[in-house]
């Protein structure tokens, strides 16, 4: 007992407990190695020596190789043009959705918008995977940015929605009503008022609603099969194939195609705890 006391003083945690870490830490991170020491070997090292050693020298011309065949830099524009449209979307219509479902949270119309929201992000795209492509076929929108940013940010809506009304429960309502005596509208107040102090959900929402539709590949599938609208998961897909498959090529795609991502996560990281912590705790 004075031992474990002593353990808790000092802060310092089991042996077996720091063990447990670092596993979970190698579990984590085996993914990134494989895929940088992918990126720089020549395909013959990865498939007949051992995949899984350090390259002997950094084989450049992957990269080429894989911008030159994916159309690298199309796909770029595409996925950038979608990951912006959605994000912009989602911002927008997020926070003024959930700023008066929470303002008007008394009524049991905007309170059943509430759970409705939540439950839709349960909901697999699986199960509405049909409805969305007949639809799409008879809006003729198939194989277009604009039917694949709706689609993406659609199926981000609840969650986001779900993380403005937590963290609006916090802006103090007699801001709002201040302003209302100074004969600003409801419009007006939200977004001179309310929507700056929104600043780390907003960035919260940005970093996570970008990381889903950078990376996704499963909305993607059913609502682009064109290559000239292809994103970048998509354009990835073409380096594997039922015959023969091209992992370095598509790990060099796949390292490439992680650096602008990556780099916005790691200047806003920040503001995804504070977001989430401040609307969680307090709301």
């Amino acid at each position: 007992m004075k031992k474990k006391r002593l353990q808790t003083v000092s802060g310092k945690a089991p042996l077996w407990l720091t063990v447990v870490m670092w596993l979970i830490v190698l579990l984590f991170v085996s993914p990134f190695y494989i895929l940088f020491i992918y990126a720089f070997k020549p395909r013959e090292a990865t498939m007949l020596s051992n995949p899984l050693s350090l390259p002997d020298s950094l084989y450049l011309d992957n990269f080429a190789e894989a911008v030159e065949k994916s159309k690298f830099f199309l796909a770029f524009k595409n996925s950038l043009i979608c990951t912006a449209g959605g994000v912009v979307i989602l911002v927008i219509v997020c926070s003024m959705a959930a700023y008066i479902i929470v303002r008007r949270q008394k009524s049991w119309f905007y309170a059943m918008w509430q759970y409705i929201f939540l439950a839709a992000v349960m909901l697999p795209f699986q199960t509405v995977m049909f409805p969305i492509y007949r639809n799409l076929v008879t809006f003729k929108m198939l194989n277009t940015l604009p039917a694949y940013i709706l689609v993406s940010a659609g199926f981000q809506l609840g969650f986001d929605i779900f993380l403005y009304c937590g963290f609006i429960k916090t802006v103090p309502l007699e801001l709002e009503e201040a302003a209302f005596i100074d004969g600003c509208g409801r419009m007006r107040t939200f977004w001179t008022i309310v929507f700056p102090l929104l600043k780390p959900v907003t960035m919260t929402v940005v970093v996570l609603s970008a990381l889903a539709i950078w990376n996704d590949y499963q909305i993607a599938l059913v609502v682009i099969s064109k290559p000239a609208v292809a994103t970048l998961p998509l354009a990835q897909q073409s380096f594997i194939g039922q015959q023969i498959s091209y992992l370095n090529l598509a790990a060099a795609a796949c390292l490439l195609s992680v650096i602008p991502i990556f780099v916005m996560y790691l200047f806003l990281q920040k503001y995804i705890v504070k977001g989430v912590v401040a609307g969680a705790v307090k709301g």
